[in-house]
């Protein structure tokens, strides 16, 4: 009898053993699950500004996904963690995706795949201007694109490392005019420079169209023009060919808070992450999880006590 009781204590105490290893062993594998996932999987985010606001406001920590499925899965609406070219980044709405037809309105609307909407506090567009979003592959032809467009394929051209100098010239119609007149002029209270007109910002420029119109007898618009060379041989950069997709990302709230309206499209290098969730769904989030690892444990359990 004493025998029978040595034996089956000794086999308790192998089978408890078993599982504690069993468990060390799941605990070890949870942790090493939770470590990838959070340096290669998901990211705590704290926002550092209200430009999301209402859907999140300053100080509110969301979660990204950063699994390159997460951004090849992107479709308008969804929320992008996006690096500047400063290496600053931020968080924004897709607004519209590569290949798309986007027309910003002077009265705030804005159209996207036939589909309008009103965008409130949207001053930038002072005046209605058509953009197409590139993809990749896509060939820009630079006298093609509108003043906007311009300003947006600078930015790609810095991106893709192609080194260029502008040439402004000053037009009414056919008949060149002196580009001193832009000299001239104020921005403002802000007396403009020429060496400044080339990178001026398309706004500026139509401003000071308007400008010069006002000025000149006659009733045909004033343009200010620009041709790009490459500085390596002074060729003229009549096209530039798109390396990568390219987004058009905005915040919600308009006024303050920089997007591509005025940084220009985002490429999808430069698309860091998705937003999943925030703060705010983290219990839930946890409690499922949490139910899900106590069932599961109770099943071992169950299945240890069988045994």
């Amino acid at each position: 009898m004493a025998s029978l009781r040595h034996i089956v204590n000794k086999r308790q105490l192998r089978n408890s053993k078993t599982f504690i290893f069993f468990l060390v062993f799941l605990l070890v594998l949870f942790f090493a699950a939770a470590l990838y996932g959070r340096f290669y999987v998901l990211e705590p985010l704290r926002l550092s500004d209200s430009a999301m606001y209402p859907k999140f406001k300053e100080d509110d920590v969301v979660w990204i996904c950063k699994l390159p499925r997460c951004i090849d899965e992107l479709k308008v609406g969804d929320i992008v963690w996006a690096r500047q070219k400063n290496r600053e980044t931020l968080v924004r709405r897709v607004l519209a995706m590569p290949g798309d037809k986007v027309k910003f309105y002077n009265n705030g609307k804005v159209r996207v795949k036939n589909k309008t909407k009103q965008l409130e506090d949207e001053e930038v567009f002072i005046e209605t201007r058509k953009i197409d979003v590139p993809k990749k592959g896509d060939t820009l032809y630079m006298s093609k694109l509108n003043d906007v467009e311009q300003d947006y394929a600078i930015n790609i051209m810095m991106e893709q490392n192609i080194l260029f100098y502008i040439k402004t010239s000053l037009w009414q119609g056919e008949r060149e005019l002196p580009l001193d007149m832009l000299g001239a002029l104020k921005l403002g209270n802000r007396q403009v420079s020429l060496k400044e007109v080339d990178l001026l910002p398309w706004q500026d420029r139509y401003l000071m169209e308007l400008q010069v119109f006002q000025r000149e007898i006659g009733s045909t618009p004033v343009k200010i023009k620009r041709e790009f060379f490459n500085k390596a041989d002074s060729s003229r950069i009549e096209k530039i060919v798109a390396q990568d997709d390219y987004y058009f990302i905005i915040s919600e709230k308009l006024k303050h808070a920089p997007d591509s309206r005025e940084l220009g499209f985002f490429s999808r290098s430069q698309l860091l992450g998705r937003y999943v969730y925030s703060h705010r769904h983290i219990p839930k989030v946890a409690g499922d999880y949490l139910d899900k690892i106590t069932v599961f444990l109770k099943d071992v359990l169950d299945l240890s006590s069988a045994n």
